[in-house]
């Protein structure tokens, strides 16, 4: 009777965390209130807090779900082309923060990459690895391993858009700006 009880809950936390990703996605992490969720999913504080132990656990599971979402794509839209499938990264990856119209504000949290503190779940190396495929056949004699060129890479990334974070720009290049840096150094 146990392992019945433990699927529902687990099958009921699921529902409950994709339910909980449309408000976070709508309000944002600073402006998520666990009484608002409950009033949205037509439910009680106490059984939020019954799936989820805390507001910080709820939301490492949505950011858990985002990447999971975010690795579905790149995976399923990988070509051939590594060049291709790095730009494909940056693609997916500045879409969560700079919507296309370059005069908008971010589309959901800004903070989505910089507040993760899970470097070694597997969904994070599921990413690095998809990095270090490319880097693999872009740069297959470098002396510098493969996984470091994906974590400079990332990194990089991340500070494209911390920069936009602290200062609006113009994004239109963004990725081929990001790509050429990375490649080529600012010199």
């Amino acid at each position: 009777m146990k392992k019945i009880i433990d699927e529902i809950n687990k099958v009921k936390k699921e529902l409950y965390l994709k339910e909980s990703a449309k408000y976070i996605d709508e309000v944002g992490y600073k402006n998520f209130k666990i009484s608002q969720l409950a009033k949205q999913l037509e439910t009680s504080v106490g059984t939020i807090y019954n799936l989820f132990n805390s507001k910080e656990d709820l939301y490492l599971e949505y950011l858990i779900l985002k990447l999971e979402l975010f690795s579905q794509r790149l995976n399923t839209t990988e070509t051939n082309i590594p060049m291709n499938n790095l730009k494909l990264y940056l693609r997916c990856k500045y879409e969560i923060f700079i919507e296309i119209d370059k005069n908008s504000p971010m589309t959901s949290d800004p903070y989505f990459f910089h507040k993760l503190d899970i470097a070694n779940h597997p969904i994070v190396l599921d990413i690095y690895e998809f990095l270090t495929r490319q880097f693999e056949q872009i740069c297959p004699h470098t002396k510098m391993s493969h996984m470091h060129l994906a974590i400079l890479f990332k990194k990089l990334s991340d500070g494209f858009i911390e920069s936009y974070l602290l200062k609006k720009y113009d994004t239109t290049n963004i990725i081929d700006d990001t790509i050429k840096q990375f490649f080529e150094g600012i010199a």
